[in-house]
């Protein structure tokens, strides 16, 4: 089962025939148990129609919005903050800025989204990447961190 942590005011909204997988036996990449979606306060965290999610631990202190029919590997990791003062201990305010992840994209295996980033509708995200610029639509990214490789088909 995944494990959904709410605070206060926090909510997870997840639209009609969205799939969220924690199984190991429908996802050897995965970790059983290691599906999380974590709501602070105030935040929102949406997945819409038709995207699926596998073995991720999706993070939100703002606002995460997964598109229509955007599909997430197993073991990625989303987080819209910086999690805690940069740098630690300083005691200054927790940087923080939604993500968004169009329609049709697809988000290879062991991904990480960083706070503030936009990714465009149909666009592909390769295994591994770390994502910390916006994506444009039906743009092609892998890396550390992440760079145009090449061009998604728009018909797909």
């Amino acid at each position: 089962m995944p494990y959904v942590r709410r605070k206060g005011s926090g909510r997870v909204i997840l639209g009609d025939h969205v799939t969220v997988n924690a199984a190991r036996w429908a996802n050897w990449l995965g970790t059983p148990g290691a599906m999380i979606l974590s709501v602070e306060d105030g935040a929102v965290l949406r997945i819409r129609r038709g995207a699926g999610v596998s073995s991720s631990q999706i993070i939100a202190n703002v606002e995460i919005d997964i598109g229509e029919d955007s599909m997430l590997g197993a073991g990625c990791l989303l987080c819209d903050s910086d999690m805690h003062e940069v740098p630690l201990g300083s005691g200054k305010p927790v940087s923080a800025a939604p993500i968004r992840i169009g329609k049709g994209v697809f988000v290879g295996a062991r991904c990480i989204i960083l706070k503030g980033v936009t990714i465009g509708d149909g666009a592909v995200v390769g295994a591994g990447s770390v994502v910390v610029r916006n994506v444009p639509p039906h743009t092609t990214v892998a890396g550390n961190p992440a760079r145009p490789v090449g061009k998604s088909d728009p018909n797909r």
